[in-house]
């Protein structure tokens, strides 16, 4: 036998023999998604085992880089704690004790009692609740409409990526990134409540925006906080949080002042710009500047910047997503590159090319008097996309008002520690007759379910993904190549529970599914007709030409065909069509009373490079990174409260309070304090891993002031104090953790 041969099978198969046994290995190529991002992998596979995972130099977005969460891999899928195979509660609700039972017995189960809710409550009754956006999450409404329920609903979607999604559907009709990558390099990027080169929920862009760094185009950044961006900007402004939206109109009104607008864009493809011209006016460089806290100077600095700057690029973040002015801060910021002249140019902020649908079409779309009873409290988003709102979900788990929920399905989300008001929370999914949780680990939200299910990893996923946020446009391919325990797809579980409950999912399996993505991506792009789903799992990708100006030739996908300053679907909805900026609740502007108690500005939503949100806190090579959360404030500020470098901190409001560990920035305002998100430790062990000692949702709002369309709540610009907390062990249990557990 040779020393190896190749075998037509779509992949590279290596056949190689050992002085023991003949061994099989293969290569694959599969994108990751330790984020919701598309970075390609190398894949090898041994006997079925997953034993090296290499970035991919053909990968179009990553060029055979990665971050620290995709080249763990390996220790994630076959850590210790990962969930294998299904378990039901075996104690009380929360106390952490499970049996091991089958998937045909777990989904009988599951089966048996959603429906005997259903027919005595009516589907309603029953809520899913998703989190990030994964392999799952087209499906995941689907299944609720499956189940006849208009009650899914979102952790995240309402204050990330939400609002600015939604903001540019009501602009422009289209989603746009930065042209990172094509023929025309960017003259400038506005880098606005975003921090991509540590937090960048899409991986990729941290390389897309370090290489700019490099190359030495200029930037300006929009932060409060002194990020790695902010220090190499040409210009940072360091706003006070929750005005972002103030800020926006200002830069547009100064744009329109002093000229620096394209006025062959405004004239020929854009409505309702002198509405806009008097909005913006009453949003002055000193009344803006005093509510910011920003100089004047800097404000019209900045705007004569982006006026002049030729192509202009836009990253967003969802810091000024986590308030309740998201929508419009979200429509006032995507305006800028637009009424510049930026907006789908070669180097600019292109639109995305929509090479495949994100989902495919619903089933058994509800029928309206469903739709009606929707628990979405009025939010127009909400009821244009028949989403429920979170907080009317759970708050209708707890109090049976309007109508008692019952069931509920979490994917991919650890509720108690992604969702703002985590007390609430825990406090609402206790009351709920029945729970199913699918996740990777036991997490404090698993730990309250009646149905624990393992979920599959990227390389256990067989799915078909685009990538429509970023100039450079790819369809991407994960495929199954390993099989770990029980672990299944959460498709593959909606499909089975739908077949054997009775409802209809639309589809038999997921390679139907895919088929059918396939499928739309060349009705939409004629160019690629002769690409099959093989064609896409043997080379990982397919990345179309980038085309611009494409509103030239088929205008903008608005009511009017134009962009649309003035938005008709907010008009539509009975909301102002304009952007505007108001002080949110419970700040010190609009709650002085407060502020001898809670004498500092909390920001609530800072991220951790080693860290996806709420995930991989159990694995080594990410914890030994960065172990414990952090709190920063200015040096200043931690001798006024008596803290030291290191040590951990009490972080207190209204809510309550948590810990986290002090770490200085000089450059910080002295009333600003920001924590660190997502944190819970799974080596507290059972019950509640720690859900409420350093968990910054403990502080934020879910209840009082929403944003009229979105229904985005208050997570940061909040009131909190400071002081030492000498007796933590969060530390010294750690550390004992990894003794216990040495590698």
């Amino acid at each position: 036998m040779p020393a190896f041969s190749l075998l037509d099978c779509g992949n590279m198969l290596v056949q190689y023999r050992s002085k023991r046994r003949l061994k099989l290995t293969a290569v694959y190529k599969c994108a990751c998604r330790g984020c919701h991002g598309g970075c390609l992998f190398d894949l090898t596979v041994e006997d079925g085992k997953l034993i090296k995972a290499v970035p991919s130099k053909e990968g179009p977005l990553n060029r055979g880089r990665a971050c620290v969460k995709g080249l763990s891999i390996i220790e994630q899928i076959y850590h210790p704690d990962r969930l294998r195979y299904p378990m039901k509660r075996a104690g009380k609700r929360g106390e952490g004790k499970w049996e091991r039972i089958s998937w045909d017995e777990a989904i009988s189960l599951i089966a048996e009692k959603m429906n005997s809710l259903i027919d005595t409550y009516g589907p309603e009754c029953i809520s899913s609740l998703t989190g990030t956006g994964r392999h799952h999450l087209p499906y995941f409404t689907r299944l609720s409409n499956a189940i006849g329920t208009p009650n899914a609903s979102s952790a995240g979607g309402l204050i990330c990526l939400g609002p600015r999604t939604k903001a540019a559907f009501a602009n422009s009709g289209l989603f746009g990134g930065v042209d990172y990558y094509g023929s025309v390099r960017p003259g400038g990027i506005m880098v606005w409540g975003a921090n991509p080169a540590v937090s960048g929920a899409d991986g990729e862009l941290q390389w897309f925006i370090k290489d700019a760094v490099k190359e030495g185009i200029p930037i300006l950044v929009v932060d409060p906080m002194p990020t790695e961006l902010a220090l190499k900007a040409k210009i940072w402004l360091q706003i006070r949080p929750g005005t972002d939206g103030a800020l926006a109109l200002c830069i547009i009104n100064l744009l329109i002042r002093e000229d620096l607008v394209d006025h062959d864009f405004i004239d020929n493809y854009t409505v309702g710009f002198e509405e806009l011209k008097v909005r913006c006016a009453d949003y002055s460089v000193d009344k803006v500047s005093a509510i910011t806290g920003i100089p004047a100077d800097q404000i019209i600095e900045a705007a004569r910047w982006i006026g002049s700057t030729k192509p202009l690029g836009l990253e967003q973040g969802c810091a000024f997503e986590q308030s309740t002015n998201s929508m419009d801060t979200s429509r006032a910021i995507h305006m800028i590159p637009a009424i510049t002249g930026n907006y789908d140019v070669p180097g600019g902020f292109v639109e995305s090319m929509e090479i495949a649908p994100a989902g495919l079409p619903l089933p058994n779309e509800l029928p309206q008097d469903k739709k009606d009873i929707a628990l979405t409290e009025g939010h127009a988003y909400l009821i244009q996309d028949s989403i429920a709102h979170p907080w009317n979900v759970l708050e209708a788990a707890r109090t049976g008002k309007p109508y008692k929920i019952r069931g509920m399905f979490i994917n991919a989300n650890n509720t108690l520690i992604s969702l703002a008001d985590a007390k609430h929370s825990r406090e609402c999914l206790m009351e709920l007759d029945f729970l199913v949780c699918m996740d990777h680990f036991m997490t404090p939200t698993a730990e309250l379910a009646d149905i624990v299910l393992p979920a599959a990893m990227w390389p256990e996923v067989d799915c078909v993904f685009a990538m429509p946020e970023f100039g450079d446009q790819v369809l991407l391919s994960q495929q199954k190549v390993i099989q770990t325990g029980e672990c299944r797809t959460d498709e593959e579980f909606f499909i089975e529970l739908c077949r054997k409950a009775g409802w209809n999912f639309g589809y038999h399996d997921q390679r139907e599914m895919m088929e059918e993505q396939i499928k739309i991506m060349k009705e939409r792009r004629p160019e690629l007709a002769g690409y099959t789903l093989d064609d896409l799992r043997e080379r990982g990708f397919i990345a179309p030409e980038r085309t611009y100006y494409n509103y030239k030739k088929n205008g903008f996908r608005t009511p009017s065909g134009k962009y649309e300053f003035a938005s008709c679907v907010m008009k539509r909805y009975g909301l102002d069509p304009l952007p505007s900026w108001h002080e949110p609740q419970g700040t010190f502007v609009n709650s002085p009373e407060t502020g001898e108690e809670y004498p500092l500005i909390l920001i609530t939503g800072g991220r951790q490079q080693s860290y996806f949100l709420t995930a991989y806190r159990q694995i080594r090579p990410l914890r030994d990174r960065e172990p414990y959360p952090l709190v920063f404030m200015n040096p200043e500020t931690a001798d006024k409260y008596g803290i030291k470098e290191g040590s951990w901190v009490w972080i207190e409001n209204e809510k309550g309070r948590i810990t986290q560990k002090a770490a200085f920035k000089s450059g910080m305002k002295k009333d600003v304090v920001s924590c660190q998100f997502g944190w819970w430790y799974p080596e507290a062990g059972a019950p509640g891993y720690g859900w409420d000692e350093s968990n910054v949702n403990i502080l934020t709002f879910l209840d009082g002031e929403h944003d009229g369309y979105m229904g985005s709540y208050r997570m940061r610009a909040l009131q909190c104090r400071i002081y030492p907390n000498p007796d933590c062990i969060i530390e010294k249990r750690y550390e004992k953790w990894k003794a216990d557990n040495k590698e």
